[in-house]
């Protein structure tokens, strides 16, 4: 037989059971609304059985002894955090994309009267003015201002530019940044998961929170290993974190050789892709309006070369930011004369070559911006799907409390019980 007490150690497990459930169950509930929070839950199985003498079989019969913890862990789902950090990367490089164009499309202004293109018709209409009074001394005066309004409008964009791919430098430097402090701490809490096991499970969920910040800035891949801690790597292979060991990310390398770091050159996905894309988005179009800039200041040059063309140059310069009036007609506008046969065509080029600049900006731009929309839309969808899984439903977690404060009170009767019988075996049958 047990032992008379056996029934006091069951109730006791039972007690011990629905008390740890009451406090995950609170637990959850506390942190309802804890960014990054997975819920949790206990797990419990059977504890060993007794082998008793049963009548009418040759092998012993098994007598329950109650409950065992076995332990208490976080409820993930790793396919769809995989997928989460996976989208969360696309829209990072998608976003600051769509951001660059949008700047982009601000400094070119775009139809508008203040636009580069309205500076051109604007000086080409003078040219017209002044090929219909070749001796206006007021057309040519309008030439020269035309001129200088156009150049004021070219170097206007060509510094916005310059201004914005400065501005997406110093974001690569914060960014980068951004992303050491991330793998510095993820480090520290693989070392404290190391020495705390498998089931820490708050700071877990701090690490995957961290991971996911780190998501957005780079593509990574995250391999669980068996010590509890997480090897991260880039989707082109180099690692960055391996346990509590770090590879920082930099954009040149270090003198020092006591340092490993992973340089930021060829990068897929995260915002740190997107900004080194955008740098090349930006130098092209900066190319681009320079070369129109130039086009067009080749065909309203006068043919200072031809000697039966009297007149100057009206610019001077071959690149925009050196570009400005030829300072004889700007001290003497009269020194402006017709322009020679051939320069209409340039002039339509040119134009042409400006509009379809700016188409194809609108068209990237429209792009760039269904990317976002669509992204935005799959990342929330995978997270309300995550959610579904990891989050906290009061309604659930309150329908739990009122079970397991039943399954206590069981327990707690079950000791009751049994303390009645042993004190009818102690008292009563003593008395006697």
């Amino acid at each position: 037989m047990v032992s008379t007490f056996h029934g006091l150690e069951v109730g006791k497990r039972g007690l011990m059971m629905g008390q740890a459930r009451i406090a995950t169950t609170g637990h959850n509930i506390a942190n309802a609304n804890t960014r990054g929070y997975s819920r949790q839950q206990v797990n419990a199985s059977t504890s060993p059985f007794l082998n008793i003498w049963t009548s009418g079989t040759v092998n012993p019969g098994q007598l329950g002894t109650g409950v065992s913890l076995d332990s208490i862990t976080r409820v993930r789902d790793k396919f769809l955090d995989g997928k989460f950090r996976e989208q969360y990367a696309k829209l990072g490089e998608a976003s600051v994309k769509q951001e660059t164009l949008d700047q982009l499309e601000t400094i070119i202004n775009e139809p508008s009267e203040t636009g580069l293109s309205s500076s051109m018709d604007q000086l080409w209409g003078a040219w017209q003015d002044l090929a219909n009074d070749p001796d206006s001394l007021s057309a040519k005066a309008v030439i020269k201002e035309r001129a200088q309004a156009f150049i004021d409008t070219a170097q206007a964009m060509d510094s916005a530019m310059t201004g914005a791919k400065a501005d997406l430098d110093n974001q690569l430097t914060a960014k980068i940044k951004e992303a050491n402090g991330y793998l510095e701490q993820i480090a520290q809490l693989n070392d404290s998961i190391k020495r705390n096991g498998t089931q820490a499970n708050d700071l877990l969920d701090k690490r995957d929170v961290l991971v996911e910040e780190l998501s957005k800035i780079v593509d990574i891949k995250v391999a669980d290993q068996t010590d509890g801690t997480y090897k991260i790597s880039l989707s082109s292979g180099e690692t960055l974190v391996d346990g509590s060991a770090v590879n920082e990310l930099a954009t040149v390398a270090d003198s020092d050789p006591t340092t490993t770091e992973v340089i930021v050159s060829d990068l897929v996905g995260g915002e740190l892709s997107g900004i080194l894309k955008s740098l090349e988005t930006v130098d092209e179009y900066q190319a681009n309006l320079n070369k129109i800039v130039n086009d067009f200041v080749q065909a309203n040059q006068m043919s200072s070369t031809d000697p039966n063309v009297p007149g100057e140059n009206l610019f001077s310069g071959n690149t925009i930011a050196s570009l400005k009036v030829n300072p004889l007609i700007e001290s003497d506008s009269s020194q402006i004369t017709s322009l020679i046969p051939g320069n209409e065509q340039k002039y339509k080029s040119v134009n042409n070559e400006y509009r379809a600049l700016v188409s194809e900006l609108g068209a990237e731009s429209q792009t760039a911006i269904r990317n976002v929309a669509n992204y935005e839309a799959t990342l929330l969808a995978t997270d309300s799907r995550r959610q579904s899984i990891t989050g906290v439903s009061l309604d659930e977690e309150m329908a739990n409390l009122v079970q397991y404060q039943h399954s206590y009170s069981a327990a707690a009767r079950m000791i009751s019980t049994t303390d009645q019988m042993l004190d009818t075996i102690i008292n009563r049958m003593a008395a006697r």
